[in-house]
């Protein structure tokens, strides 16, 4: 016996079946579309609480009491800073003030929000996320002299946990430790840059300040020669020699009188140009010029 079915039939089963694909389909949307307002409110909640804790009545607490969470997070991704206020939101969360031995940063100090759980809440301020901004990554190895005249040398970023592990040693010091120069740096254009000084490094963080061009304004044509505090002569015949420098600062951690580079020498500007420098004076004007 065969059965037969109707047009009609045939054609109500195809409306049924269209009604429910397009009610399954429209769940399908509305739920997507509910997940991303629900993604786009948690990224949106943190600078909304940030806000509320920069309003709200604080008070001062101690780094111990901040939550283990908020801990965690200042010991491993701020090993380079240390702590200066904690200031604490009654049910909102935490504004901790910071600040850095790490000197590539453009500010030194700089501040991060935790909610009461200790949760680091992501901060989209501009003005305050730049202070945190890289002006150079430096090249490691390098070193610092501690308060005690004894020298630790960082060979990758993470090391800088052995700072905080001399300071958490030393918990009765409070002077920062040294940047012993010089100091190779990589700018952003990929450019190796040698700071022999504090100047030098003052200058490329200025112009990172100002938006202007990091490399800086002219450079040594080596080989050069320093004289040394007791007197001694370090020549420099290539980039690499100026850990020379280093390495004896390092081991004369009590001296305060800088390198002195030995003249005539001759530079080489950014354009190309060189220009031959017979003394101190014609060197710091050389110096000013940049400015």
């Amino acid at each position: 016996m065969r059965t037969s079915i109707s047009k009609e039939n045939i054609l109500r089963s195809s409306v049924l079946f269209l009604s429910i694909s397009a009610f399954i389909l429209s769940a399908l949307l509305f739920t997507s579309c509910s997940d991303s307002e629900g993604l786009e409110t948690v990224a949106t909640d943190d600078d909304t609480l940030i806000t509320q804790i920069e309003k709200a009545s604080t008070i001062k607490v101690e780094a111990s009491s901040l939550p283990a969470e908020a801990t965690a997070v200042l010991n491993d991704d701020f090993a380079d800073s240390y702590i200066t206020t904690v200031n604490f939101a009654s049910d909102l969360g935490y504004k901790v003030g910071l600040n850095t031995d790490d000197v590539s940063k453009q500010e030194l100090n700089s501040d991060v929000y935790f909610s009461k759980t200790g949760k680091q809440l992501a901060d989209s301020n501009e003005k305050r996320t730049k202070r945190r901004h890289k002006c150079f990554e430096f090249v490691f190895p390098i070193d610092l002299i501690m308060p005690d005249n004894t020298s630790i040398t960082l060979n990758s970023k993470e090391d800088w946990s052995l700072k905080k592990d001399w300071y958490e040693a030393n918990p009765d010091v409070t002077e920062r430790p040294e940047l012993v120069y010089p100091v190779d740096v990589t700018l952003e254009d990929g450019t190796v840059q040698t700071l022999i000084d504090s100047d030098e490094l003052k200058a490329v963080k200025d112009s990172c300040r100002k938006g202007k061009d990091k490399r800086k304004c002219f450079k040594l044509v080596l080989p050069v020669s320093f004289t040394m505090a007791d007197a001694s002569v370090i020549d420099v015949a290539v980039r690499k020699d100026f850990k020379l420098l280093r390495e004896w600062c390092k081991a004369n951690p009590d001296n305060t009188v800088k390198p002195v580079l030995n003249f005539p020498v001759d530079i080489t500007y950014r354009d190309g140009t060189t220009a031959t420098i017979n003394d101190e004076t014609e060197y710091a004007a050389a110096k000013e010029a940049c400015n």
